[in-house]
């Protein structure tokens, strides 16, 4: 029945009201997109977003990018303008620290960093201002463990914390590689018998510190 509506609707040439699974795929392109462009480890980035905004959606594993975290709760919405609407409404009630978008940049310490809350929503804008201070970082530490730990707070143990909870998300994301919002369809299921495969984090984030 559902798919004699949709064809109904595209015969009559009605816009069909995009899901919300359409919106899965946009912040791990872009995350994609940046690691490649400016030559990050591999999937560290992800690992990042994962621990920032990571839900699971119909069994596949995604970044989300209408996710917003302030008062020490976050949330995700629906789409771009509810999130950029709840945002406008913890401004109004002097909300100042608030994390938003893939990556949850925080509007109050990085307040040049995007022109306005839809370039702050955008997948690509967020992930590249998120991308580019992880570079900067690494260009002066020269280690992406000390970078990682840095992109979230200088405090030390506040940086350890983080760092364990983003290798550990690391070592999610290639466990269950196939299972990205952005992984194509499996050619055939296999299954995998404990002990037959073990995951350590690449040599460029398990450097020392």
């Amino acid at each position: 029945m559902r798919r004699l509506l949709l064809l109904l609707l595209l015969s009559l040439g009605l816009a069909v009201p995009a899901a919300a699974e359409d919106h899965t795929q946009a912040c791990l392109q872009a995350i994609r997109k940046a690691e490649k462009e400016r030559r990050m480890p591999g999937r560290l980035l992800i690992a990042i977003g994962v621990t920032e905004s990571g839900r699971e959606i119909g069994g596949r594993l995604t970044v989300w990018p209408w996710t917003v975290n302030a008062e020490g709760q976050g949330r995700y919405f629906a789409d771009k303008q509810a999130a950029i609407a709840h945002v406008q409404a913890l401004r109004k009630r002097g909300v100042r620290s608030i994390d938003v978008g893939c990556m949850q940049v925080n509007l109050h310490w990085h307040p040049k960093a995007f022109a306005d809350l839809e370039t702050a929503f955008d997948p690509e804008a967020n992930v590249g201002y998120a991308a580019d201070m992880l570079k900067e970082f690494h260009g002066d530490l020269r280690n992406w463990t000390r970078s990682v730990k840095h992109y979230h707070s200088r405090t030390p143990d506040k940086g350890d914390a983080y760092f364990g909870r983003v290798a550990a998300n690391l070592r999610l994301v290639l466990l269950r590689r196939n299972d990205l919002a952005d992984a194509p369809p499996p050619r055939r299921r296999r299954v995998i018998r404990p002990g037959e495969e073990t995951w350590q984090l690449p040599p460029q984030v398990a450097e020392a510190g």
